[in-house]
């Protein structure tokens, strides 16, 4: 399609992103974004989300011969459509590339200023301690619902110095471990039975796991839920906060 568009038209958004190598959630990963810069009139045709973008040459670059947001903007124009905790599974792969300082600036010079909050909350959260969109994702839904800050791949060891788990998530203070587990530990029984066993350790040595799905990431309210209950029973009196910044649960 690019082929037959003025030539000044490029691929951003998801479209970029996908190209970048940024993650984004499964359902929009075949969602068509192009834009054209500004003053020029959007792009119309049948699938596409057109759109006119104040844009600097700078922030444009090329892959495989496509003209296409740089990472940094492509991060920015996400911001219009998913959520901060899915922005910041984003962020997370995009700092370990061309680093948080980039990201910033970009995010300061985005000519939509509808945008800058959820872009200042999601930078707030970026960590390149992150290993893994969805463990990005479920920490920044932890963070934004006001329960305590976990750290992100901590090694867990036994008195005597035996390595037991490099764990997801830990809310330090708490004992709290919280594991992201995607279909392969579910489907993969070795997977499985190391999980298993893995766990036990954990709970041994006076940890509580938490495991997390995906369902539990587009339901966060339950979670935050589940999460508040295990924390109170270790002590913590706080109360968590409605985030405006990821979805409600659907009824």
């Amino acid at each position: 399609m690019l082929e037959v568009l003025d030539a000044r038209v490029f691929a951003t958004g998801v479209t970029a992103a996908v190209l970048h190598g940024l993650p984004v959630p499964l359902a929009l990963r075949n969602r068509l974004e192009l834009a054209i810069p500004a003053p020029a009139r959007a792009v119309r045709r049948r699938g596409v989300t057109a759109r006119s973008l104040r844009i600097a040459e700078s922030e444009l670059t090329e892959f495989s011969g496509i003209r296409i947001t740089s990472i940094a903007r492509t991060w920015c124009e996400l911001a219009r459509t998913i959520s901060v905790p899915e922005l910041v599974a984003a962020g997370d792969v995009a700092i370990r590339r061309i680093g948080l300082e980039a990201l910033e600036a970009a995010a300061r010079r985005h000519p939509d200023r509808r945008l800058h909050a959820r872009l200042a909350a999601a930078l707030a959260l970026l960590d390149p301690a992150s290993e893994s969109p969805k463990e990005s994702e479920l920490r920044a839904i932890v963070v934004l619902a006001g329960l305590p800050s976990p750290r992100a791949n901590v090694t867990i060891r036994a008195p005597d110095g035996r390595f037991v788990a490099r764990v997801d998530l830990l809310i330090e203070g708490f004992d709290e471990v919280l594991e992201y587990q995607g279909d392969h530990h579910r489907t993969d029984l070795v997977q499985w039975r190391r999980d298993r066993t893995r766990e036990s350790e954990l709970e041994s040595l006076g940890y509580h796991v938490t495991e997390v799905t995906q369902a539990d990431l587009e339901r966060p309210e339950r979670l935050i839920r589940r999460l508040e209950a295990t924390l109170r029973r270790k002590g913590w009196s706080a109360r968590p906060i409605r985030s405006r910044w990821f979805p409600m649960d659907h009824p």
